[in-house]
């Protein structure tokens, strides 16, 4: 036997046959399933029976474009059979067709090769968004994602032998962005006067931890139990179409005692959308973006977006010293690791706790209890309009 892994990891056979006729010749090649020395040692034997009988190798694979294998079979069967959501799905196509299409659409899986990827990740640190400024690796590593899974899914299919390594950018953990107590409460005030539904839905966000897809898709017979005091959160709405909530898990969040009286104050019949238009409807992606700015102004205060009063409801929380794991299932995430990020911001910015706050916690001997009490407090706090985190700005 003479088979040996390259410097590449990729194991291949090489050796000289003495055929009937006393000619030598010499054949190498690597195995056709897997890349192991067992499979290359039987690939070896297959091809020198072959030479030896005087067969031809097998004719060589049709293979597929990457357009025709990406909207072909990887989409119907990693996509589809992986059950991607909409939201998902509609990322993908968008990183086809804005990014993949041009440099790959036309050509072969096995002419993509490491030349040509490394070319691909030069060209995406080029991109720039309107304005000038580069795309953050987050946006990038979500494109070399899509093109490594597709290319992967290629050879564990068999239509290719072996795939280039595309790799992700290095990146740094995203900043938590989050309200400090007194500007948490004037985002409330400002909330309040903007007008109820969007009071209960700062309140969703902030007292909750709800994203703002969650809020819009929150139903009241189906998610919200006001006798419990418990937000279950089973669906989301993405650009206007209701899914499964981000990583597909439903969650139960205890109401904080302004939530439920916000929601009760709401002059609504308790069917439908929570927070909807007079006709019912659900809010749309722009009346939402709308009304945070709206509300920030009022407020004084710079917010980007309504994840600022989810993370500060995950911040604060773990400031008054809630336990991690209870708060990784409030807030619905797959990893502690991700929930962990609450803690070493409260940690590492540590505050006083305002005396309204801790008197509002002293009361209650139950832990959990104790924390839900301190974040109902937190409207009670002065609301310093101008004391908000610096690495919002």
């Amino acid at each position: 036997m003479a088979v040996r892994r390259d410097g590449d990891g990729r194991w291949r056979y090489r050796v000289v046959v003495l055929l009937p006729d006393g000619q030598k010749k010499r054949i190498s090649g690597t195995p056709f399933n897997a890349n192991t020395k067992a499979a290359t040692e039987i690939a070896e034997r297959e091809a020198i029976a072959r030479e030896l009988a005087g067969v031809s190798k097998p004719a060589k694979k049709e293979v597929p474009t990457f357009e025709k294998w990406f909207d072909g079979r990887f989409w119907d069967e990693w996509v589809i059979g992986k059950g991607n959501g909409h939201g998902e799905q509609e990322q993908k196509r968008s990183i086809y067709r804005n990014h993949l299409a041009g440099h790959f659409g036309r050509l072969r899986l096995d002419e993509i090769d490491t030349a040509r990827v490394l070319a691909f990740r030069a060209a995406l640190q080029a991109l720039r968004k309107p304005g000038g400024r580069p795309h953050s690796r987050k946006t990038l590593n979500n494109i070399l994602g899509v093109l490594s899974k597709a290319l992967r899914y290629a050879v564990d299919a068999g239509v290719i032998d072996r795939a280039p390594r595309v790799g992700i950018f290095k990146v740094e953990a995203p900043e938590v962005l989050w309200c400090e107590l007194g500007v948490y409460a004037a985002v409330l005030e400002a909330a309040k006067a903007e007008g109820a539904e969007w009071y209960v839905a700062a309140c969703l966000a902030g007292e909750a931890g709800l994203r703002v897809g969650e809020v819009r898709a929150l139903d009241w017979q189906r998610d919200v139990d006001m006798t419990g005091g418990t937000i279950t959160v089973n669906k989301q709405i993405r650009h206007g179409v209701l899914g499964p909530p981000k990583g597909r898990a439903r969650r139960t969040v205890p109401m904080t005692s302004r939530l439920r009286e916000a929601l009760r104050s709401l002059d609504t019949l308790r069917r439908g959308f929570v927070v909807r238009n007079q006709d019912g409807t659900g809010k749309t992606d722009g009346q939402t973006q709308h009304a945070i700015k709206d509300i920030a102004e009022r407020a004084g205060v710079e917010l980007r977006g309504w994840h600022v009063l989810r993370h500060s409801f995950g911040t604060h929380a773990a400031m008054f010293g809630v336990n991690p794991w209870k708060l990784q299932a409030w807030l619905g995430h797959k990893s502690i690791t991700q929930t962990q990020a609450y803690v070493h911001v409260a940690e590492a910015h540590s505050r006083p706790i305002p005396p309204e706050v801790a008197e509002a916690g002293k009361g209650e001997a139950d832990a959990e209890r104790r924390v839900l009490a301190m974040l109902a407090a937190r409207g009670k706090t002065v609301a310093n309009r101008t004391e908000l985190r610096a690495n919002q700005r």
